[in-house]
């Protein structure tokens, strides 16, 4: 290698980049940085700061500035990784919760407000709410005003809902909320927020068993 080309390499080369001054640059910027944050507090404060002087080795700051700057980029990875794993569990749940008990039920809808009421009674609140969402997806479909498909899920339900009967937004959010807390959030519910979610229901159901599509 003749001079000329290892003089090339070391301005080139990431290894040789302390005799460049490529880290000093990225370093005084990263520490001037910081010392226009320091000011800002200090001023804030009424305290005095000189700066950090020339005693400060820009070189090692750059590299622990990449190295926390690469822990930080790793650590919100790893979140977005697990909401993403999370959000598509949480998918799968929705697909094949109540719309699959839906599928499979065999009562009507007396039958099954009936069945909410008696978990009601017994103050099994997560099976009550299961009944009652199981009831309104039953009566919205026979009123045609969300037409339920295999693969629907409760976004989509409220979205169909809430299009073809504007009114029912308010009720059919608070019960999927609440379908969703028990089920999948293990919450336990207090007797005041139940009292309102039994009230709000109630009144979905007056409106839908009113709506008429013509």
């Amino acid at each position: 290698m003749t001079f000329e080309q290892a003089m090339q390499k070391a301005l080139t080369d990431a290894k040789y980049s302390h005799l460049t001054g490529r880290f000093e640059d990225i370093g005084e910027i990263i520490v001037g940085f910081i010392e226009g944050i320091i000011r800002f507090i200090a001023r804030i404060l009424s305290v005095e700061f000189a700066g950090f002087g020339d005693g400060v080795n820009t070189d090692v700051v750059s590299v622990v500035f990449i190295v926390i700057a690469i822990f930080v980029l790793g650590i919100c990875l790893a979140f977005i990784a697990r909401m993403v794993l999370k959000y598509k569990r949480f998918k799968r749940l929705e697909v094949s919760g109540i719309f699959e008990d839906y599928r499979n039920n065999r009562l009507s809808f007396d039958e099954i407000m009936a069945q909410a009421e008696k978990n009601d009674k017994e103050a099994n609140f997560k099976e009550a709410v299961r009944y009652r969402y199981l009831g309104l997806i039953m009566l919205f479909n026979s009123k045609e005003i969300v037409r339920v498909t295999d693969s629907m899920t409760g976004v989509q339900f409220e979205r169909e809902a809430v299009k073809n009967m504007p009114a029912s937004q308010k009720g059919v959010r608070e019960l999927i909320n609440m379908y969703y807390s028990l089920f999948f959030g293990h919450k336990s519910v207090g007797d005041d927020a139940y009292k309102n979610h039994i009230k709000l229901y109630n009144a979905l159901i007056k409106g839908a068993q009113s709506y008429d599509k013509n």
